[in-house]
């Protein structure tokens, strides 16, 4: 467990690492996964010592919580895919073998994926794979179901020939949704919305996520 953490420390500096009771206490958590959840701004000496539901959304401090109780009934490690402003993150979630009456303790490490190969790279393991159903999509948020559907297509490399195609749309249906993001965005690159949602690593089936705001 500690080389897990220790690998995961010095391998990648923005690594999250947190310490977390079942009832989703914060008994330790440094900068970067503070900085995650919360902005760049953000301090871990803020969130210390409190729960989820002080600091995040409803439905994910239920869909947290849950899966908790879950790891604890297996006592198996998952791995966790959610997007939160923006962008895409892995976690993984170790149960921490209890001793007599200890309490129950999970080790998270959680890591962004900015591109598709980080996120292979970051999906290797025996891990069981868990899609988050919440999500806050930073600015993405801004865009309708279609739109976003629309945008994943593009962080695909699609072409909108292929997305009208994919989607049984028209062309011209199409370029209208990609004008409209790029307004809602102010972006009006092809590329740069492509990256945008790259790095939220974002596909069409996104579109059913429970949109969440901080």
């Amino acid at each position: 467990m500690l080389e897990a953490v220790w690998g995961a420390l010095t391998s990648e500096p923005s690594t999250g690492v947190a310490l977390i009771t079942l009832e989703g206490r914060l008994l330790y958590l440094n900068d970067q996964l503070a900085r995650i959840f919360h902005g760049p701004d953000a301090k871990a000496e803020r969130y210390i010592g409190r729960t989820w539901s002080d600091h995040m959304p409803d439905d994910w401090t239920k869909e947290r919580i849950a899966l908790l109780q879950r790891i604890r009934v297996s006592g198996k490690a998952v791995l966790l895919r959610n997007i939160w402003r923006g962008q895409q993150h892995f976690t993984y979630i170790y149960p921490i073998d209890r001793e007599g009456d200890a309490p129950d303790l999970f080790l998270t490490i959680t890591r962004r994926a900015e591109s598709s190969e980080d996120a292979e790279e970051l999906a290797k393991g025996d891990y069981e794979w868990i899609d988050s159903n919440v999500a806050n999509l930073g600015v993405l948020d801004a865009l309708s179901p279609r739109e976003l559907e629309v945008m994943a297509l593009l962080g695909q490399g699609l072409s909108v020939k292929d997305i009208a195609k994919l989607l049984f749309r028209s062309e011209h249906t199409i370029i209208s949704h990609r004008k409209s993001i790029g307004l809602k965005l102010a972006v009006d690159d092809r590329v740069k919305l492509a990256l945008i949602a790259h790095r939220a690593g974002l596909t069409v089936k996104d579109v059913e996520l429970n949109r969440v705001s901080e």
